[in-house]
């Protein structure tokens, strides 16, 4: 059965988001804890800017206890958010929903699907996911990929980067020749170098060189030392930091030196990088004040609404299957007999019964191999008990 519990934009800030936000490292780490427990089969921790989301696999105790082992093992004793939870059939349309964009801040953005993607195949690494699980979550990202392919929401790729630099636009109404320096080199940060640069902006990036990550950065922008980015920052237009660091990449003790002040400071991160007192030196800007509003018709949201509903029925199809292979197993045994009893009295009987079991299997796999959308326990069920009435007669 499944169980999840999760925070998001919606009913909780940056504030209480920024205390159950994880590197994959550390969700990994509280995954294989969790999956350490008797009644736990699978376990996988999303854990975006804008959400962090636990989904389990595990024996239904009468009882939805995601959220209580979410905390327990992050050592959060005191949350003071909304933590919502769902189980059973309520899990699987919600995953579907969340990758096909409806339930993103920005609706349409297609990171979501990426992450949904790579939250399964860390913990899938990392020994944290069962079947069940593992299928519901590959069949999500089939979902979210088909609604980014097949819904036209907008023409300009959407994201809280997209949105904050739209917001420079319209509050310098030129970016032509502006000074910007991006901390981090990450898909947030790569996305706001090419829109910046597309303004015309000249934009320093990051690079932190004794890492191992991406450190491509986007043509026209300037590579800089990480620790030298308080001298570009200094006499800088507006800064944009989108990193995964769980410390601040601007300080106040830092930031306040400086002889000439950036006017703004946008922060992207969660948790936060930007030290909450800078706002004393500057107008500062976290993720939450980007819900930018994509402009969607009641149409489109349809179609993306008979997306969720049909992978969620694929999904349905793929447990009543799985479900149904005890029945079938039992269905082909009863088949055998009922067929071996009816005739072939005088052969040898073991051969017989090799014979007639093999080529069986064979005739139900086929059978029912094109059914599997149709079939479920109950139906399995009620094969047998005909056969075994005819049998009696």
């Amino acid at each position: 059965m499944f169980f999840m519990a999760g925070v998001d934009y919606k009913n909780n800030s940056i504030f209480q988001r920024e205390k159950l936000s994880f590197t994959s490292e550390r969700a990994v780490q509280i995954s294989q804890n969790i999956c350490g427990l008797e009644n736990v089969w699978g376990c996988i921790i999303l854990s975006t800017c804008n959400r962090t989301e636990i989904y389990l696999s595990m024996e239904d105790i009468g009882e939805n206890i995601a959220d209580k082992l979410l905390f327990e093992y992050s050592k959060i004793y005191k949350f003071d958010g909304v933590c919502e939870k769902r189980e059973s059939a309520e899990v699987v349309y919600y995953i579907m929903e969340l990758a096909c964009g409806i339930k993103s801040q920005i609706v349409g953005e297609g990171q979501i699907v990426s992450q949904i993607n790579y939250a399964l195949e860390v913990s899938g690494k990392n020994g944290c996911t069962d079947s069940a699980l593992n299928t519901l979550f590959r069949i999500a990202v089939s979902a979210g990929k088909y609604a980014l392919t097949n819904v036209n929401i907008s023409n300009t790729p959407v994201s809280s980067a997209y949105a904050a630099v739209k917001f420079l636009s319209q509050k310098y109404e030129n970016l032509k020749n502006k000074r910007c320096v991006v901390i981090g080199n990450g898909k947030m940060g790569q996305i706001a170098q090419k829109l910046l640069v597309k303004k015309g902006c000249r934009v320093f990036v990051t690079l932190r060189s004794y890492k191992h990550g991406n450190n491509e950065i986007i043509k026209g922008c300037m590579a800089i030392k990480y620790k030298e980015r308080y001298d570009y920052i200094n006499g800088a237009d507006f800064v944009i930091s989108a990193t995964k660091s769980p410390h601040y990449t601007l300080t106040y003790d830092k930031f306040k030196d400086l002889i000439q002040k950036p006017d703004i400071v946008i922060d992207l991160a969660v948790p936060r990088d930007v030290e909450a007192l800078i706002s004393k030196e500057c107008e500062c800007f976290n993720i939450d004040e980007f819900g930018f509003k994509t402009e969607i018709s009641s149409e489109k949201i349809d179609i993306i609404y008979d997306i969720v509903e049909k992978f969620t029925r694929v999904f349905f199809n793929w447990e009543n299957y799985k479900m149904s292979l005890q029945s079938i197993a039992e269905l082909k045994n009863i088949i055998s007999r009922r067929i071996v009893k009816s005739g072939f009295k005088s052969v040898d009987s073991d051969k017989i019964d090799n014979i007639v079991g093999e080529t069986v299997n064979k005739t139900v796999d086929m059978l029912l191999g094109g059914m599997k959308d149709y079939i479920n326990p109950d139906i399995i069920d009620s094969c047998k008990k005909k056969i075994r009435e005819r049998a009696r007669l």
